[in-house]
């Protein structure tokens, strides 16, 4: 059924315009059919066609005919248009062929459009009438999540306090960071501060996750993926804000450091525990071997053992150390979980965490003679 739109001035259209009578006969066979799924990578064309008799009938484009694309996306407050050229004959018809332009697809969900040919013998408006299978406007294009062009992604991490045998990389879900295969190695900007810019190409899915590997791609962290999701609204470069291996507080001269040394003394009191050799102490940061060997304490009294670390002023703060201990000669552990305390600029200068094995009931009381006077073992570190 033809639908004619009479108005005086173009831009008085709107996506609800009533039918009514015009000298153009005919205009459908809109393309894409409702329902296409586009990715914004480009500029999305429409075409339609539009027929009136002994002017669209002829060879070459029809006098006095025009046309525009009307679209509105769930982003835009109000319609937009965008002029359409003549492509092509089709038959009796004409074809006209127009762009919506990527930047208005960017970052939305779905574009509503339709076509509205303007005849310059009476000034009328004809919509058209469906696309090529019969869906009436307005024809509803789903705009797929994808990045719409390239975008140039730079990934910053901090190894303060930590050992790398040679260049970390970044590894991820990502085919451009190496789809959890081979990751992209990094470049040291400086001291522990190491960087790498990864284009992800349009077409990509803009969410993906990421860790990241030391001692040459070797080593993976054994904390959870980051997630990012990059923006779709045209952005072509980012960066991403500084990481620091395992979520550790950020170093570098980037965040927050300890304004002065803080020493942590660790006791134990092993009563009712066997023991065949020396107790130690072991935990997440350096100072407490970072899980390895394991920090020797000394048997001051009794079934008492003590030692103490100082982590030193500058280093990056909230820093949470987890520890525990092992026994005979550092090589049994605890079965209970890791400890925790909590070191920044509040904490004192020194203090002293006092526990029992595996968190048991022992208690150890003071003997007549003490083997060793803990002023003696605290000198020591």
């Amino acid at each position: 059924m033809k639908r004619l739109l009479l108005l005086t001035l173009l831009a008085s259209v709107t996506l609800f315009s009533a039918s009514a009578q015009a000298t153009i006969d005919w205009a459908g066979n809109a393309f894409p059919n409702n329902g296409h799924v586009t990715t914004p990578t480009g500029d999305q064309f429409v075409v339609a066609e539009v027929f009136k008799a002994g002017v669209t009938d002829t060879t070459g484009q029809g006098a006095g005919i025009s046309a525009v694309i009307q679209y509105q996306t769930d982003l835009m407050g109000t319609p937009a248009t965008v002029a359409m050229n003549y492509n092509v004959d089709k038959g009796n018809n004409d074809e006209y062929l127009g762009n919506i332009p990527q930047a208005a697809l960017s970052g939305a969900s779905y574009v509503d459009v339709t076509v509205l040919f303007t005849d310059a013998t009476d000034g009328s408006v004809f919509e058209i009438t469906g696309d090529q299978v019969g869906n009436p406007p307005l024809l509803r294009y789903t705009i797929s999540n994808v990045l719409p062009n390239d975008v140039a992604v730079t990934f910053t991490l901090c190894m303060s306090g930590i050992a790398t045998n040679g260049a970390p990389c970044v590894i991820g879900s990502a085919p451009e960071i190496g789809s959890w295969g081979t990751g992209v190695t990094m470049t040291n900007v400086s001291g522990d501060l190491w960087d790498v810019t990864v284009v992800f190409l349009a077409g990509s899915n803009p969410s993906f996750e990421y860790k990241y590997k030391k001692d040459g791609c070797a080593t993976w962290e054994g904390t959870a993926n980051r997630a990012v999701v990059l923006p779709t609204d045209g952005t072509t470069s980012l960066t991403l804000a500084t990481d620091s291996w395992e979520f550790n507080p950020i170093g570098c001269g980037l965040g927050s450091a300890l304004n002065a040394d803080v020493q942590i003394c660790f006791k134990i009191c092993m009563a009712g525990v066997v023991t065949t050799g020396d107790v130690c102490v072991i935990g997440s940061i350096p100072e407490l071997t970072t899980w390895s060997a394991g920090v020797p304490l000394v048997n001051t009294s009794g079934e008492i053992w003590e030692g103490c670390i100082t982590i030193p002023a500058g280093t990056p703060i909230p820093l949470n150390v987890e520890y525990k201990y092992k026994k005979d000669g550092c090589a049994t552990w605890e079965s209970v979980g890791n400890r925790i305390v909590t070191v920044d600029n509040s904490s004192p200068a020194t203090q002293t965490l006092s526990d029992t094995w595996d968190n048991g009931p022992g208690v150890c009381l003071p003997v007549a003679v003490e083997q060793e006077n803990f002023g003696t073992v605290k000198a020591r570190y």
